[in-house]
């Protein structure tokens, strides 16, 4: 999807909607953001238009425990591994719950080295906000990659949806039962992206064989 047309609009309502409703960590974590991802995506979209669209979509989610540093943690989702912000001063602008949470989404430890999908992934499913964070970024994830990433990259993060986000998601919806109806949402929804990509890559490779 691409959001250059609205971008500005969308940024806008959502601060105004934070605003009346005095989230001011949170619209300081969007300024954050928005003063350190200042370039473009694969796309052309803005570089924060990834932020921009998975807060406006968190923000239609019922049941949500901690809403503002939900919204937080996904405009600083990306800041440690694109732009180098270090978790001390994460937790001492925004607090140690949403420099956690960003912590946990962040596939690198302290000292640069990736982890492993069984470091990365089961350690979100005990945190109410990352586990909830960490499938919208995929959702969006899902549809921007169309016409950006080739087939087999598209399949590979459609495998990890469904070997480790979707259980991760089953795991913490049993820990943190007030956001079921958050999970749920976030599930359905991936659930359909992967069976569009799919039919869409099952299309595709039936195209020669098919008569005109």
């Amino acid at each position: 999807m691409n959001l250059n047309y609205n971008y500005d609009k969308l940024r806008t309502s959502l601060r105004y909607w934070m605003q009346g409703r005095d989230m001011h960590v949170g619209l300081k974590a969007m300024q954050f953001g928005l003063d350190h991802h200042t370039g473009s995506r694969k796309d052309g979209t803005p570089e924060f238009s990834h932020q921009i669209f998975q807060a406006q979509y968190a923000r239609t989610l019922g049941s949500v425990l901690h809403p503002e540093r939900l919204l937080a943690t996904i405009f600083l989702h990306d800041i440690v591994e694109d732009c180098d912000v270090t978790r001390s001063a994460g937790e001492e602008m925004f607090g140690s719950d949403i420099a956690h949470s960003v912590h946990l989404m962040t596939d690198s430890d302290e000292r640069g080295i990736d982890l492993s999908h069984e470091q990365y992934f089961p350690r979100m499913a005990d945190n109410p906000i990352s586990s909830l964070a960490k499938g919208i970024d995929r959702i969006h994830n899902f549809q921007s990659m169309l016409g950006v990433f080739d087939i087999p990259k598209q399949e590979r993060y459609i495998k990890v949806t469904r070997d480790w986000i979707l259980p991760m998601m089953k795991e913490a919806r049993q820990r943190f039962v007030e956001q079921e109806p958050a999970y749920q949402n976030i599930k359905w929804v991936l659930l359909t992206q992967i069976e569009l990509i799919e039919a869409m890559h099952n299309a595709s490779l039936d195209l020669p064989n098919r008569e005109i």
